[in-house]
């Protein structure tokens, strides 16, 4: 049996009130370099009448870059971020045993939109856009949202809310014990701002994770890494992000996205030094299991790249 078959059925389960359903038009869509996406057609035939429903398929890998990866943790993201401000696809159903295809999937409704590539070149309209909905992430109530499952780390200390699971994710990469890692953690636990908070992350806001309808975010995906911490955190990643894969942001940290920020909030964000040296540790991380994965760059090279930017970013006597 083909797997747009045994998905149908799985479907058709779901759905007691229809007379059949098939999976139509199956493809692959664009995603980063850590996710699987499938967007098809759920045709549905009930009383006489048939609709079509465009939804996509995210499969588990069971490997890769951010491995281990949990499809369900996304779901639960997802459907607690349907009742805010956020803008969120619609999440239909999830199957956590892997019995249907073999991996855990869910099932979400396909907004239409287009994406962009990995940074901001330049202003535009849709970059304060962007920043808009980045700080609505930020202001979501995750208590209130059943957002609490995500606090791996605790919540009383808004470093290791966030960066005890990276730790753990280095562990099992075996870095956790390079020395760069080792000193950047220890000064990171000493030099944590005093006005740190604990909020709602989204973990990787690049423009590639924003689904545009004109100027306008359509919807905001890929929730895999989301998490709690400070909000200065998603645009220390992104400035991270770009360290490592577009040249150096600004002397302080700062970027296009977190300059959009400031401005749609109207508030002056401080330490954006500290919080890209958050985001090199995790993007030292994210390359270790790129390198493993891939071949593409390896760790070392990836934390020579790293220390030079830490040492611009914070004098060349920081501790590493």
């Amino acid at each position: 049996m083909q797997w747009t078959e045994r998905l149908a059925a799985y479907l058709a389960g779901q759905l007691p009130a229809a007379d059949r359903v098939a999976v139509a038009n199956p493809r692959g869509m664009p995603a980063g370099a850590s996710n699987e996406t499938v967007g098809f057609d759920l045709v549905v035939w009930a009383e006489g009448r048939e609709w079509r429903l465009p939804l996509v398929l995210r499969p588990q890998r069971e490997d890769g870059i951010l491995a281990p990866y949990d499809v369900g943790r996304q779901f639960r993201v997802m459907r607690a971020l349907a009742g805010t401000e956020v803008p969120v696809p619609a999440v239909a159903w999830l199957e956590p045993t892997g019995e249907v295809l073999g991996v855990p999937f869910y099932v979400m409704a396909r907004v239409r939109g287009e994406t962009l590539p990995l940074f901001w070149y330049g202003r535009s309209a849709r970059l304060p856009a962007a920043a808009a909905a980045l700080a609505r992430v930020h202001a979501v109530d995750w208590r209130g949202a059943g957002l609490g499952f995500l606090a791996e780390g605790g919540t009383d200390d808004p470093l290791e809310a966030e960066l005890g699971p990276w730790r753990a994710r280095a562990e099992r990469l075996r870095i956790g014990r390079a020395p760069l890692l080792i000193a950047l953690g220890e000064w990171l636990r000493a030099n944590q701002p005093a006005d740190a908070r604990v909020a709602l992350l989204h973990g990787d806001p690049n423009p590639g994770n924003y689904l545009f309808d004109g100027d306008r975010v359509a919807a905001v995906l890929d929730w895999e890494l989301a998490a709690l911490g400070d909000p200065r955190s998603d645009l220390g990643f992104y400035a991270a992000l770009q360290t490592v894969f577009g040249g150096m942001g600004g002397p302080r940290g700062e970027t296009l996205l977190s300059e959009a920020y400031e401005a749609v909030t109207g508030r002056v964000l401080h330490d954006l030094e500290y919080y890209e040296a958050l985001g090199l540790y995790r993007m030292a991380v994210v390359m270790a299991g790129w390198a493993g994965r891939f071949g593409a760059m390896s760790a070392g090279h990836t934390l020579e790249v790293i220390a030079r930017r830490l040492a611009a970013l914070l004098g060349p006597r920081w501790g590493g």
